[in-house]
This record gives C-alpha cells, structure tokens and sequence, in this order.
C-alpha cells in the first residue's frame, strides 16, 4: 500500500531554484531583498514615528541582519539538498553491482530508442541475456562468487557492444542490451559474439575455474509492436526457447517486416 506524501513542498522549490543559480548569487538576492525590506521599515519609523533618520536606518539594519543570517543558513541547507536530490536521482539509476544502468533506466532510454526506430522506420533490436545456472553458482560456491561473476559476464558482454549500445541490468542474472541502427541479422550476430565472448574463457574463483554460459534472446523492432513491452515479451519469448534449447545458445523471435516494408507490401 502507497502512502500519500504529506511533506511541504517549499523545501523541494526552493532546492530546485537555489540549484539552478550559485549559492553566492542567491545570497547577493537575498541581501538586496533585505536591503528595500529594511529601507521600508526605516521610512515607515521616520513617518508614522517621527524618529530621525539615522536612528530609523540603525533599528532597520539590526532587524535586517537575524534575517539575512537565518537567510543564509536556509538557502545553505537547499543547495545541500538539492545536491543530495541529485545524487540520489544518479545512484538510482544504476545497478549497484555492475554499474551499468538499472532496469528503469534501460526501460526509458530504450523507450526512446524503440518510439524513434518506429517513427522513422529504422531497425533496432533487443537482446536479453541470461546467466545460465547462476543459482546453481552461488548455492555451491556462495554469492559473493556468484556476484563476481555476473560483473565479469557483464564486462565481457560489454567488450563487445558499440559505443550507442545500451547493456543494464534487467533483473537478478539477466542482462538486457539495445542495439540502435541493427537489422535482424546483424542482432543474430552481435548475440552470438557475447555468448561466445562469455563462454571463451573460465572464470578463476579461489583456485577453482569456473565455466559459465550465457542464454540469449533477440527481438527486433518491426510495425506490429504497439509498445516498447512487446518488444521486451518478444525477446523473453526467445530467451526462454534458449533455454529450452539446452542453453548456451541463441534463438531469436520471428522476423516481422518494418513499418516501411508493410506499406511497402500493402501498396502492392
């Protein structure tokens, strides 16, 4: 069950505004805020007072400073928490093992990539990545053994993508990977390279070699896809056929023609 937020919004805002200005030009406003503050309790002393200037300038200045020094300690506290705001933003979008980006993160980026494939009529494809037996791997040998390996898995796979491929962590042993500007064939071939890469050498724990495999799903984006979740249940549909198949090996979901190859087809 959610429950509803009921903080004041004020720290949030003036976090955001402080953010977007240095802390030394949000102290120069303040100050002249409390410059014409205090000029205006100093006048209205002289009038409806009769007190003379200086003394009127003298009880506006002594109100103004209490205000400008819990003015400063505020505007202090939201640029440190905007600061950490930010930073919590970063750290949440990154798995905290691997370091790649986290499943939220791949799911908006590759909500881009996919609507733009789609606009455009472009390929692009998606893999998903399994670590086959990696329960099997931390039950035997522990999960610290287990957690190195899937940050090896996730270097190798990562030797062997383009600078505009996205990897993340998608969950638990799987690994998802979105390559922009790739037909069908050419995502057949960039899955094959991983499992190959991954599968090419054992991994070294205390003394033990340790081979470990990967299970590899590939979908490509094509104009019956009304969401980017098709995709994604398309290319789980391969990977569970993967392993299926015994494991260690690709399978790909069927090949459906573009957008432009369907108008194509149709205008016949």
């Amino acid at each position: 069950m959610t429950t509803k937020d009921t903080s004041p919004a004020w720290p949030q805002r003036l976090a955001q505004w402080v953010s977007r200005f240095s802390l030394g030009s949000a102290w120069m406003f303040q100050a002249g805020v409390g410059g014409l503050v205090a000029a205006g309790v100093a006048t209205l002393l002289v009038v409806l007072d009769g007190v003379s200037w200086s003394t009127a300038a003298l009880a506006g200045v002594l109100a103004l400073m209490p205000a400008l020094l819990a003015g400063g300690v505020a505007l202090h506290l939201a640029r440190t928490l905007a600061q950490s705001a930010s930073q919590r933003e970063m750290l949440s979008l990154e798995d905290e093992l691997t370091g790649v980006s986290n499943r939220r993160q791949f799911l908006r980026l590759a909500e881009r990539e996919w609507s733009r494939c789609r606009r455009y009529g472009d390929n692009g494809a998606l893999l998903l990545i399994d670590a086959d037996h990696l329960r099997r791997i931390n039950d035997n040998l522990g999960q610290r053994c287990g957690d190195a390996i899937l940050l090896e898995v996730t270097r190798r796979i990562s030797a062997t993508l383009r600078q505009s491929d996205l990897l993340a962590r998608f969950g638990g042993a799987e690994m998802a990977v979105y390559l922009p500007h790739t037909d069908p064939l050419g995502a057949l071939d960039a899955a094959e390279r991983i499992r190959q890469q991954v599968a090419s050498t054992p991994f070294l724990w205390e003394q033990a070699h340790v081979v470990v495999t990967v299970s590899v799903g590939v979908a490509h984006v094509h104009g019956g896809q009304l969401a980017l979740d098709a995709l994604v249940h398309e290319a789980e549909a391969a990977l569970n056929a993967a392993k299926e198949a015994g494991r260690n090996c690709v399978r790909a979901a069927p090949i459906q023609p573009r957008r432009d190859e369907t108008r194509s087809v149709n205008a016949g």
